[in-house]
């Protein structure tokens, strides 16, 4: 499946993102910031024990029905989970919205979506394309979210510019 994205990336022009988004963490965990979640499992935009990735919601409702894929009942989303906002700048994100970036890639969102976190056989294509924008240097992607009811920011801390900015909203 190498629909050896490296070198397609080179074709495209990064974006800027400068806005306010949104993250649930469980609740016993207190840093919105941290990534350690990704030692544990790989996940659609990142690869246990390669590189970890910062999962963001442009919205609030994102946020929420990201949660309801995992859990059912609102109520039970509230008492187990904190939503954090925050306001991010980055300069070098690949937009996974662009059909023009998706036909530069050879891909499509469905191809993108498709399959479940919980089998790995399943999102090959994405953690692939995750690991060829981390080691090109993206900051993170913008993408669809699976839900279908926004979008998606997944940062690479480790690839954060020193001029790019991650402010926790009190």
């Amino acid at each position: 499946m190498d629909k050896d994205f490296k070198k397609k990336l080179q074709s495209i022009n990064p974006k800027r993102i400068k806005c306010t988004c949104y993250r649930a963490i469980a609740r016993q965990y207190n840093d919105p910031l941290s990534t350690k979640g990704n030692e544990k499992v790989s996940g659609r935009w990142h690869i246990k024990g390669l590189f970890n990735s910062l999962y963001l919601c442009e919205s609030k409702k994102v946020c929420i029905e990201e949660l309801k894929r995992k859990v059912d009942d609102e109520i039970i989303i509230e008492n187990l989970f904190n939503v954090f906002e925050m306001e991010i700048n980055f300069s070098l994100i690949l937009d996974l919205t662009s059909q023009e970036n998706l036909k530069i890639l050879e891909t499509t969102e469905d191809e993108l979506l498709a399959g479940s976190v919980y089998r790995p056989d399943e999102i090959i294509l994405p953690n692939n394309l995750a690991r060829a924008a981390y080691e090109s240097g993206f900051e993170g992607i913008l993408v669809k979210s699976a839900t279908m009811a926004g979008n998606n920011i997944i940062l690479f801390p480790k690839n954060q510019l020193e001029k790019s900015s991650i402010k926790v909203k009190v």
